[in-house]
């Protein structure tokens, strides 16, 4: 017990010393459970889902589409800071960056993999849930694509900026904890956001997760084309505008900011 306890100490004195991370940790338990209280509210309705007619009115359609789209925001917001990680783990990162290959270019086939696999792995559970289970689905698989590759680039110029804040604070980013927290909680992923009050409905329309969403629910499952997700996807474009620059600019600056501090490996 007494060695347990000096082992437990060690965790909890290297937790706390990454302040931001166990801080953002404290905060996720806290939002996850209102989360949960929304969703059980929600659930609370029966067996009819008014709020959710709009998207088909189907229960499992509906929270298998937001939990899995969830995934892969998961994926466009963790990959590219990931792939930093990584390279700084196995010593690589100096000698990769430096290397006569863009640093944008870097940064995307580090991240190939994971986005690779992962929409792989979304597909197979996709089409064995729906099959196996019988959801009702009228995709429409131009428009749906297209609101996938929006979503994925914009969400990617925010893990662009988490990338460029991971080189320098090494553990603990809050972009992505915020952008991650609120899309599960705001974006109608367990709920309808019409479920939220007023406040909470306005801030969730700030994230693109909470259009590409919507765009995607209709286009996949009631059978929605181009014209009904216009301007989900007039939004996300805009979106994406920001997002990238903002992303590459902040991948660069982070870059040179470990470097100048010769801080580029240490993680």
């Amino acid at each position: 017990m007494t060695k347990m306890w000096h082992f437990l100490k060690r965790d909890l004195v290297t937790v706390l010393s990454y302040r931001l991370a166990f801080s953002l940790g404290v905060a996720s338990i806290v939002i996850g459970a209102v989360r949960f209280a929304y969703m059980a509210g929600f659930l609370q309705e029966g067996n009819q889902f008014p709020a959710i007619q709009q998207y088909g009115g189907d229960l499992m359609a509906y929270l298998v589409s937001g939990t899995l789209y969830m995934s892969l925001v998961g994926v466009s917001l963790n990959s590219f800071q990931s792939a930093i990680r990584n390279e700084q783990h196995s010593g690589t990162l100096e000698f990769l960056l430096l290397s006569d290959t863009p640093l944008i270019l870097t940064l995307l086939y580090s991240a190939a993999w994971n986005y690779a696999w992962n929409l792989a792995s979304i597909g197979v559970v996709f089409a064995v849930l729906a099959l196996g289970f019988d959801i009702p689905l009228e995709a429409r698989v131009a428009p749906m694509l297209v609101v996938l590759v929006l979503s994925t680039v914009c969400i990617a110029g925010i893990g662009m900026v988490s990338a460029g804040i991971i080189m320098v604070t090494k553990k603990g980013d809050p972009i992505t904890w915020i952008v991650a927290t609120l899309s599960g909680f705001l974006s109608g992923v367990l709920f309808p956001v019409e479920m939220l009050p007023g406040w909470l409905q306005m801030a969730s329309v700030a994230l693109p997760t909470t259009h590409a969403l919507s765009a995607l629910r209709k286009t996949l499952i009631t059978g929605s084309g181009f014209e009904e997700v216009g301007r989900e996807l007039l939004i996300l474009a805009l979106m994406s505008s920001v997002t990238i620059p903002l992303g590459l600019l902040s991948f660069r600056m982070g870059f040179r900011k470990a470097r100048r501090d010769g801080t580029l490996t240490e993680y």
